[in-house]
């Protein structure tokens, strides 16, 4: 498959993603939302390994990988449902455009990757600064949202250490099986925290419903794969453009299909969450410009 395909897929489907999370719970609980969509999504790529008469690798390092990737799928999802009960589907977005920055961060301490650069320490005290804005604003509107605000914060910090932990164990599998793999240690986690909870299966609109599955084939089975083919196949620059992009399609999604609206307080914190963002990516790739123009004049 083409790259620019893939990429374009990641975009979209990472775009569309927090806004479909949020109608999916519509007339359930987040629980069972995002349980009902893992176990879909298991069950199509258990179907599709079925179907290219592949076996699931059962090395003991396949094994690890699939352990690390499920729980953080576990862990990530679940506080990100949680979180876009109480706030807008654009934020969740932009805190998950933080990404490259703090897994540039975890690389620092475990796979010991440069970091102590100056465009990319500059894109890490914008994009807090951003992120600061936005808490401090949003705690002023009401304190209980700090909570969800929390929650995505911690999600999106814990699903960029468990990248660089899969980066590190580096189990050379396909992206279909890292996929089942994970959704087999994490589907479980999810159906016991829902009968915990509830247990009980809802009444839901045509409107969840409809998002649940479209959670489950393109965020569950397409967007994880398309993500780890990105990843495998392309440098980590191209990987990094998806989150600058997508938080600005997920703030347009939100406010005209979902009402969503704004502060200029929170907007001013998004736009330096974004600078940041950028400025982490092409800050070095922009001074190394100008030092060669220098050079050669």
């Amino acid at each position: 498959m083409p790259i620019y395909l893939v990429f374009l897929s990641v975009v979209a489907i990472w775009s569309t993603t927090p806004l479909a999370i949020q109608w999916s719970t519509l007339g359930s609980s987040f629980n069972f939302g995002v349980a009902s969509r893992m176990f879909i999504g298991l069950g199509i790529c258990l179907l599709l390994l079925l179907i290219k008469q592949q076996k699931l690798n059962t090395s003991s390092i396949a094994i690890s990988n699939y352990i690390y990737a499920g729980v953080g799928v576990f862990v990530t999802m679940s506080l990100v449902y949680y979180s876009s009960q109480s706030i807008p589907s654009g934020i969740i977005s932009v805190v998950f455009g933080l990404t490259p920055i703090i897994t540039g961060v975890f690389a620092l301490v475990l796979l010991k990757e440069p970091f102590f650069k100056l465009h990319k320490i500059v894109g890490l005290l914008l994009g807090i600064g951003g992120l600061i804005i936005i808490f401090g604003h949003t705690l002023t509107i009401a304190s209980e949202l700090i909570l969800g605000l929390l929650a995505v914060t911690f999600a999106m910090t814990f699903q960029s250490f468990i990248s660089v932990k899969l980066k590190q164990i580096n189990a050379n599998i396909s992206a279909l099986e890292t996929t089942t793999g994970a959704l087999i240690i994490s589907v479980p986690l999810f159906i016991l925290s829902w009968a915990l909870t509830e247990g009980n299966i809802p009444i839901i609109t045509l409107k969840a419903t409809l998002s649940i599955g479209y959670l489950a084939v393109f965020g569950s089975v397409i967007g994880f794969m398309s993500y780890y083919y990105l990843i495998r196949h392309t440098s980590v620059r191209v990987v990094g453009i998806v989150p600058l992009i997508t938080p600005v399609f997920a703030l347009l999604l939100g406010a005209t299909l979902n009402y969503e609206t704004l502060t200029s307080t929170q907007l001013s914190g998004i736009i330096l969450v974004l600078i940041g963002l950028g400025y982490y990516e092409y800050g070095g790739q922009t001074t190394r410009n100008g030092l060669n123009g220098k050079n050669n004049g």
